[in-house]
């Protein structure tokens, strides 16, 4: 269910699109050029595929994928879904990111759960873009969704910190539900950087008795 955080972003949204209009503004560069589809200008359209990366090597997940390159018009999506909270991105989205799963198929996956967000800044942003995007990807997967880990500390932004701080962070931080127990698990999240997050989630989905744990995200790199 929708809290009050959401209304009000959906509220706020409307009164900007009066007086600018989503559609005339790139979500990859930020261009007021306009575009005609998938929420990208020409510019941004073209250079999507150049970033494209597909299946990837993770030694601690069984198969890991990602759509796109952080760095360009990815980016910039990405941060237009969080912080903008243009939910309608998330659509085009996971339908990168099934394409960037087929590479790694078959994982079997049974169950896909996203990273989660602490409740203190899941209040504060009023949505969870890794949850928005994995209920797609369950939907396109025709798998059950499960929200399956809990963050125990509400940890500093992984994206303020550097190297061996990253890993310290997020040490001991989540906890996954007995609901993955004998499940292959397929893990989601809006970034993959360092690999940190993934890593301690697939350690606790591992604890809770999940057989496996693949990994998918839009993007690579970033923040």
């Amino acid at each position: 269910m929708e809290n009050a955080a959401v209304w009000g972003r959906k509220l706020a949204a409307g009164l900007l699109e009066l007086i600018y209009p989503t559609r005339a503004i790139c979500m990859g560069c930020g261009s007021a050029a306009g575009f005609e589809r998938k929420w990208l200008c020409e510019d941004c359209r073209k250079a999507l595929p150049r970033n494209w990366i597909g299946a990837f090597p993770e030694e601690k997940l069984d198969g890991a994928a990602a759509a796109y390159h952080y760095g360009g018009p990815a980016g910039g999506v990405v941060r237009n879904l969080k912080y903008r909270g243009v939910l309608e991105l998330a659509e085009p989205m996971s339908a990168d990111m099934l394409r960037a799963y087929a590479q790694i198929q078959p994982t079997g996956a049974e169950l896909v759960v996203p990273v989660p967000m602490h409740a203190k800044r899941l209040r504060r942003r009023g949505f969870n873009q890794s949850e928005t995007l994995a209920r797609k990807v369950a939907a396109g997967l025709g798998l059950p969704f499960e929200e399956g880990i809990v963050r125990t500390r509400n940890t500093v932004q992984q994206a303020r910190l550097a190297g061996e701080a990253r890993r310290k962070n997020l040490k001991d931080a989540f906890r996954a539900e007995s609901v993955v127990s004998g499940k292959r698990v397929l893990l989601v999240d809006d970034v993959y950087t360092t690999g940190e997050t993934a890593r301690e989630c697939a350690k606790a989905l591992r604890d809770a008795g999940a057989r496996s744990v693949s990994f998918l995200t839009y993007a690579k790199g970033g923040e």
